[in-house]
C-alpha cells in the first residue's frame, strides 16, 4: 500500500514509517511529554516551510503521547475556513474516534460563535476537568490559516491551563498567518514556549528516508540524486516514489541502485502535465475535488460531478495509488498541502472560480453553515449572485460579535455583489458601518465608509439610528462616538425623540472623554430635548452623564444622587450595556465618599451576576473596578491578581475607555507599592500607548501612571517632567483623574516641591481643600487636603491632622504614607522619638499590605535613627504557606481538594481568571509547578488552623 505524503496510510492515523532525521526534535518533544506526565502544562511551537515535515512530526508526537496514556487530539486549520471560528481547535478536541472531550460536553454552546468569550471559558473548564483525570495533548497544525478565534484561544488557554497537564503543540509556516495569529504565537514564545524550527534533512536523514521508502540500502549515486530534493521530506518522498514508479531504480540483494540519471516525471513536470498523464476520470476528480478543499466527503464529490459515489471508486483509487489523495477518518483529502495547492494552480482562474462557486452550492445543500462557505463564495461569486449575497450576509452576522473585522469584509463583499437597487443594500451598509467601527481598524476606514455609504443609501432617520448604535460602542474611542453623534445631529428632519437621545448620548460621551466643558455647553439643550421627547432612555443616559459632571466638579453627594436616579431609570431603558456602566459608576462614587466596604460588596455582587448571566464585557468592567477598590483597601496582592490578568501589553491598543485607563493606573500603583519593577514596566508601556492614542481623560491616566513609574524609580524630577508631557500648562490639569484616587494630591505636591514648582504645589493644595469643603464629613478628603497643605508649608501639625483623619477612614496605605510624612516633619523639628513612632506605625501598615517598596524605604528611615528594634517581626515571608494572602490560601485549599478554577471561582465569588492569577502566585511561593505537587504539599502540611 502506498505511503501518503502526510506519512499516514490511507484510512489510518498511525505513522507508516519512522520519522527520520529529526532525532533532536523528537527528544525535545518527549521531554515536553514527560513534563505533562509530571502534572504540568507545556507549549511547543513547531515552525517550518511547506514540505519540511511539520504534519508528520505532529502525527508522531500524537502517537508517542497515546503510547504514554496521554489523550491526544489533532486539528488542522484549512485555508477555506479562515473565518470559521475555532475550527482547528474544535476538531482537535471533539473529532476523531477517541476525542479528548466528550461531544456533549459543551451542549449547544459551541454552535454559537457570538459567545466566543464564554465558549473559551467553557473549553477551559472542560479541558481543566479532563486534564485532572488524565494528561492531554492538543496538536494544532497549519495555523497560518487559522481564524481569529483560534488566535484568541492561543492567547488565553495555554497560560490559564499551565497548572494542569495539558500539552500544546502548534505548527505553522514561518512569517505567515494573520496578525492575530502571529501575535498569539509571539506571545506564547515570550511566555516561555519551546520552539522547534524544522530545517532540511541532513545527509544521514536523507539516507534513512531513502532506505525506508525503497526498503533497501541506497547506492552512492542514488543518494546524490536524492540531494536534488534539497532536504525536503515531501520532495524527497516524491522523488523516490517517482524513481521507483518509473523503474529508474533497481532493488536487489538489499541494495537500491540508480538505473538512469534523470528526474522522474512526477517531479520534473508541472501538476498540469502530471494530471494529463492520468485517466480522464481521475483528472476530472482531482480538479473538482480541489474546489471542495483539502478534505472532503465522497458524497459531496459525487454531487459536484452529478454521479453516484460508486462511480468514483476507480478514479479515486487511481489518485490514491498516485499518492495524490489519501483517506483518513472517513474522509478523502489531498496527501499534502503542496499537492492541493499545485492542483488548484493547474486550473485556469476562471475555471477555478466556477468550480469554487459550484462547490459552495454543494456544501450549502449538504447542510454547511454560511460561515463555512463564506471564503469560497467571497472569492468566486459574480455580481448579482443572490445566494452569495444572502449567504455572505448571514455569515457576517454570525461572525459580528466575535470577529467584526471578518464580518465587515464579508459584508462589503456582499455589497459589491448586490446591484444598486438591491433590497439588502440598506441593511448591508448599516451592518458594515457598525462592524467596521467595532473592529477598530487603524486609520479612517470606518469613518470614510460611514460618511459615504450611509449617506448614499439610507434616509436621514435610518442613518441616525445606525450612528446611535456606533455612539454606544464602548469598545471604541469616546471621541469617535462623539463625532458620529454630532454627524447624526446635523442630519435634517430627525424625529424629536431620536434627536433627544443623540444629544443625551453625546453629553455622556463627552464626559467620559474628559471634555467636560463641551458637555456642559450642550447640557441644557439636551435636558430640554429629552424632556420634550418624553424619552425614558434619554433621561437615563442624561442622568448618568450629569452624575459624571457633578463628580468632575468634586460634588460627590449630588453625583451619587444622580447615579442612583439613573439606576432606577435604567430599568426601563433597554440599554443593558450602559446599565452595567451605571452600576460600576455607582461603586466609583461610593469609593470617593469613603464608603469602600459598601462599594466592594456591590462590586462582588456585580462580578457574580455578570458570571451567572454570561456578560463578558460587564464582567471585565466589574472586575477591574473591584481591583481598584482592593488597592484602596490595601489588599495589594488581591488587587494585582485581578488587574494583571486584564491589562497586558498585547491589549494596550484596546484601552480606550476611561475605566480601563483607571485600571492601568491602578496596576502601576500596585507595582509601585510592591516594588514589582516588571509589572511597573508593563503598566508604563501600556500607558505609553494610551498617551499616544487616547482621549483627554485616558491620557491623564496615562501621564499619571508614567509619573508613578518615575516615582518608583526614585526620579522625582523625572516625574515632574512627565507631568508636562502634554504641555507646560497641562501639568495642572492632569489631576484630578476621572475617576480619581482622592489621595493623589499629596504625591503631586511632593513631586512639585522636588522640582521647585511651588505654583503647581499650591494649585494641588487648593484643589484638595476645595474638594474637601464640597464634601464635608468624608475623612479621606479632609486628610488628603491636610497632608497636601502640611507638605507645602512644612507643617507637622497639619500632617498630624492628616494622620488622625486617615485613621478614621478606610485607606491603610494612605494612612501609612501620611504617617511617613509626619515622621519626616517631626524629625526635621527634632522630634526623634515621635518620628520613630510614626515610622514604626507606617512600617507595620505597609508590611500588612504587602507594600514591600514602601516598607523598605521606611526601614531605611528607622535604621538611620538607629531604631532596629522597631522592624516588624510579623512581616509576611516571601515563600511558603506563611507567605500567602488569605485569598491565595483559600484558592490553594480548594484546588488541593480537586476543584477546578471555575468551581473555585464560584465558591469565592471571583472570576476564573482571578483564580488562575492567584494560583500562579501560590505556585511561585510554594516552589511547585503542578497541582499534583500542590496537593501533596497540602497533605503534608495543612496550612489551616
Amino acid at each position: 500500500m502506498p505511503v501518503s505524503l502526510h506519512g499516514l496510510r490511507p484510512g489510518g492515523a498511525v505513522p507508516a514509517q519512522p520519522v527520520r532525521g529529526r532525532d533532536a526534535e523528537l527528544s525535545a518533544l518527549r521531554r515536553h511529554l514527560d513534563q505533562v506526565l509530571s502534572g504540568t502544562g507545556t507549549v511547543v511551537l513547531v515552525e517550518g516551510g511547506a514540505g519540511l515535515g511539520k504534519s508528520r512530526l505532529l502525527a508522531e508526537v500524537a502517537a508517542m503521547a497515546r503510547g504514554l496514556a496521554i489523550r491526544a487530539g489533532v486539528g488542522v486549520a484549512d485555508p477555506a475556513d479562515r473565518v470559521v471560528q475555532l475550527s482547528a481547535l474544535m476538531e482537535a478536541l471533539f473529532a476523531g474516534p477517541s476525542p479528548i472531550l466528550g461531544r456533549g460536553g459543551l451542549g449547544g454552546a459551541h454552535t454559537s460563535p457570538e459567545q466566543r468569550y464564554w465558549l473559551l471559558q467553557d473549553l477551559e473548564a472542560l479541558l481543566e476537568r479532563a486534564a485532572l483525570e488524565a494528561p492531554l495533548l492538543v496538536c494544532l497544525d497549519d495555523l497560518q490559516w487559522a481564524d481569529s478565534g483560534t488566535a484568541a484561544a492561543l492567547r488565553t488557554l495555554p497560560a490559564r491551563l499551565a497548572t494542569v497537564p495539558v500539552a500544546w503543540v502548534v505548527a505553522s509556516r514561518p512569517g505567515q498567518g494573520s496578525p492575530e495569529i502571529r501575535g498569539a504565537m509571539d506571545r506564547l514564545e515570550r511566555e516561555g514556549a519551546g520552539k522547534i524550527v524544522l530545517g532540511p534533512l541532513d545527509q544521514a536523514g536523507v539516507a534513512q528516508v531513502a532506505a525506508d521508502v525503497l526498503q533497501a540500502e541506497p547506492s552512492r549515486a542514488l543518494l546524490d540524486m536524492a540531494q536534488r530534493a534539497g532536504g525536503s521530506p515531501f520532495l524527497l518522498v516524491e522523488l523516490l516514489s517517482g524513481l521507483r514508479e518509473e523503474k529508474l531504480v533497481r532493488v536487489g540483494s538489499g541494495r537500491a541502485e540508480l538505473v538512469e540519471w534523470r528526474l522522474p516525471h512526477r517531479v520534473s513536470e508541472s501538476m498540469r502535465r502530471r494530471l494529463e498523464r492520468m485517466s480522464d476520470p481521475a483528472r476530472q476528480v482531482a480538479t473538482v475535488a480541489a474546489a471542495l478543499g483539502r478534505r472532503f466527503s465522497l458524497s459531496n464529490l459525487a454531487a459536484m460531478l452529478d454521479v453516484s459515489p460508486s462511480a468514483l471508486l476507480v478514479p479515486v483509487e487511481e489518485l490514491i495509488d498516485a499518492d495524490l489523495l489519501v483517506e483518513r477518518d472517513g474522509q478523502l483529502g489531498f496527501g499534502h498541502d503542496l499537492i492541493f495547492e499545485a492542483v488548484r494552480a493547474s486550473v485556469p482562474l476562471s475555471v477555478r472560480r466556477g468550480l469554487d462557486r459550484q462547490a459552495a452550492a454543494v456544501l450549502l445543500a449538504a447542510g454547511a453553515l454560511p460561515v463555512e462557505v463564506a471564503t469560497q463564495l467571497a472569492a468566486s461569486a459574480e455580481p448579482g449572485d443572490e445566494v452569495a449575497i444572502t449567504t455572505l450576509q448571514k455569515a457576517a452576522q454570525a461572525l459580528a460579535a466575535t470577529d467584526p473585522g471578518a464580518a465587515a469584509d464579508l459584508s462589503r463583499r456582499a455589497l459589491e455583489l448586490a446591484p444598486r437597487q438591491h433590497p439588502l443594500r440598506g441593511p448591508l451598509v448599516a451592518e458594515t458601518a457598525l462592524w467596521l467601527h467595532a473592529a477598530a481598524r487603524p486609520g479612517e476606514e470606518a469613518k470614510a465608509f460611514a460618511d459615504t455609504a450611509l449617506r448614499d443609501v439610507l434616509p436621514a432617520a435610518q442613518e441616525a439610528e445606525v450612528r446611535l448604535s456606533i455612539a454606544g460602542m464602548f469598545a471604541i474611542s469616546p471621541d469617535v462616538r462623539a463625532e458620529t453623534g454630532r454627524q447624526a445631529l446635523a442630519l435634517p428632519g430627525l424625529p424629536e425623540r431620536l434627536r433627544a437621545r443623540h444629544l443625551a448620548v453625546l453629553v455622556h460621551n463627552l464626559v467620559t472623554a474628559g471634555r467636560v466643558e463641551e458637555a456642559r455647553a450642550i447640557l441644557a439643550e439636551s435636558a430640554k430635548a429629552v424632556q420634550a421627547g418624553h424619552d425614558p432612555a434619554g433621561r437615563f443616559v442624561l442622568e448618568l452623564a450629569e452624575s459624571g459632571l457633578r463628580y468632575a466638579d468634586g460634588l460627590f453627594g449630588p453625583a451619587l444622587e444622580l447615579v442612583e436616579a439613573a439606576l432606577r431609570s435604567s430599568l426601563g431603558a433597554g440599554d443593558d450595556t450602559r446599565g452595567h456602566l451605571t452600576r460600576q459608576w455607582r461603586c466609583d462614587v461610593l469609593t470617593a465618599l469613603d464608603r469602600l466596604g459598601e462599594s466592594l460588596q456591590i462590586s462582588t455582587e456585580n462580578v457574580a451576576a455578570a458570571q451567572r448571566d454570561r456578560q463578558g464585557w460587564a464582567l471585565a468592567v466589574f472586575e477591574t473596578g473591584r481591583g481598584r477598590q482592593l488597592l484602596q483597601l490595601g489588599r495589594l496582592a488581591d488587587a494585582a491578581a485581578v488587574l494583571e490578568e486584564h491589562f497586558t501589553l498585547d491589549a494596550a491598543p484596546q484601552v480606550v475607555s476611561v475605566l480601563d485607563a483607571a485600571g492601568v493606573g491602578a496596576l502601576e500603583r500596585v507595582a509601585l507599592h510592591t516594588g514589582d519593577r516588571g509589572l511597573a514596566r508593563q503598566a508604563a508601556e501600556i500607558a505609553a500607548v494610551m498617551l499616544e492614542h487616547g482621549v483627554p481623560s485616558v491620557r491623564a491616566h496615562a501621564v499619571w501612571a508614567l509619573v508613578l513609574q518615575a516615582v518608583g524609580d526614585g526620579d522625582l524630577p523625572g516625574a515632574h517632567r512627565r507631568l508636562s508631557v502634554l504641555g507646560e500648562d497641562e501639568r495642572r490639569s492632569v489631576l484630578p483623574l476621572f475617576p480619581m484616587d482622592v489621595t493623589d494630591d499629596p504625591l503631586l505636591v511632593r513631586v512639585a516641591l522636588a522640582a521647585g514648582d511651588h505654583e503647581l504645589a499650591a494649585h494641588a493644595v487648593a484643589t484638595a481643600q476645595r474638594r474637601s469643603a464640597l464634601n464635608p464629613g468624608v475623612p479621606s478628603l479632609a486628610a488628603a487636603a491636610a497632608q497636601a497643605d502640611g507638605l507645602l508649608r512644612g507643617s507637622q501639625q497639619r500632617l498630624a491632622e492628616a494622620v488622625e483623619l486617615f485613621g478614621a477612614g478606610p485607606r491603610p496605605l494612605a494612612l501609612a504614607l501620611a504617617l511617613e510624612d509626619h515622621g519626616a516633619a517631626a524629625l526635621t523639628e527634632g522630634g526623634t522619638q515621635e518620628a520613630a513612632d510614626s515610622f514604626s506605625r507606617a512600617l507595620q501598615l505597609f508590611a500588612d499590605a504587602g507594600a514591600a517598596w514602601d516598607a523598605s524605604r521606611v526601614r531605611g528611615r528607622l535604621r538611620a535613627l538607629g531604631v532596629r528594634r522597631r522592624l516588624v517581626p510579623a512581616r509576611r515571608p516571601d515563600r511558603g504557606w506563611a507567605g500567602m494572602t488569605d485569598s491565595e490560601l483559600a484558592v490553594a485549599r480548594l484546588v488541593a481538594q480537586g476543584l477546578s478554577n471555575r468551581e473555585v471561582a464560584m465558591r469565592l465569588f471571583v472570576s476564573p481568571h482571578t483564580v488562575s492569577s492567584h494560583l500562579r502566585h501560590v505556585f511561585a511561593k510554594l516552589g511547585v509547578n503542578s497541582r499534583v505537587e500542590l496537593t501533596r504539599l497540602a497533605g503534608q502540611l495543612d496550612p489551616s488552623p
